[in-house]
């Protein structure tokens, strides 16, 4: 694993921009003032959420080479694979809003609006584009894309309500050294208490046997 305080320096910023564009069409803030509170207005984007996915991608997932599963380093071809079916929905001119030009260059996927960017996410899910233009590993791989977009969706979701941002400053660190440094937001806005020793779990239910005249009868408590 990349050393914890250079990791972030070694993410090409093309791939930070992406992944900052894709969390934020899935999990946007929304505005001040909302009705169930200020801390309900932050979005993945506001909680680094986009740093988690490029973490996971470049440490947790396995792919096959030779006989051998390997963990392969994936964010910088995902944010490939996402700059290309942009590239390529443009180009069908499906998009229903105005393109950003002024971020095309670095990421075609980041310059679209968040409506658009999920449509892009449908088409790669449903392989509706050139499969031969896409970077490997992904190329000519209509599974291993559909598996990859369910995963970004998922992880979004994951990384935005579970403890990672609370990790703070060592929230890039590798997971043994990481410390909770508050409270999670995303724990706040799913109204989960947090972990407590002791949750009462449903065993069975208690059942009370009634005796009369030699028969007996089960009665629900």
């Amino acid at each position: 694993m990349h050393p914890a305080a250079t990791y972030a320096e070694t993410v090409s910023p093309h791939t930070c921009t992406t992944f900052r564009a894709l969390v934020e069409a899935i999990i946007p803030n929304t505005a001040t003032g909302y009705a169930c509170g200020d801390v309900q207005t932050a979005g993945a984007v506001n909680l680094c959420v986009h740093e988690y996915m490029i973490w996971e991608l470049d440490h947790s997932l396995s792919l096959v080479q030779g006989f051998y599963l390997t963990v392969v380093p994936l964010s910088s071809p995902v944010a490939g694979l996402l700059n290309c079916g942009a590239v390529q929905f443009v180009a069908s001119g499906q998009m229903q809003d105005v393109i950003d030009y002024s971020v095309w260059a670095g990421s075609p996927f980041a310059s679209l609006r968040p409506a658009d960017r999920i449509r892009v996410l449908a088409m790669l899910e449903h392989a509706d584009l050139d499969l031969g233009a896409v970077p490997p590993p992904f190329r000519n791989d209509a599974g291993l894309i559909r598996y990859i977009i369910d995963f970004l969706n998922r992880q979004t979701m994951f990384g935005n309500y579970s403890e990672w941002p609370a990790y703070g400053k060592t929230r890039l660190s590798v997971p043994t050294k990481r410390r909770l440094e508050g409270f999670p937001v995303g724990w706040i806005q799913a109204e989960y208490p947090g972990i407590v020793p002791g949750y009462r779990a449903l065993l069975g239910n208690v059942l009370t046997i009634e005796r009369q005249g030699g028969g007996s009868s089960i009665v629900c408590s």
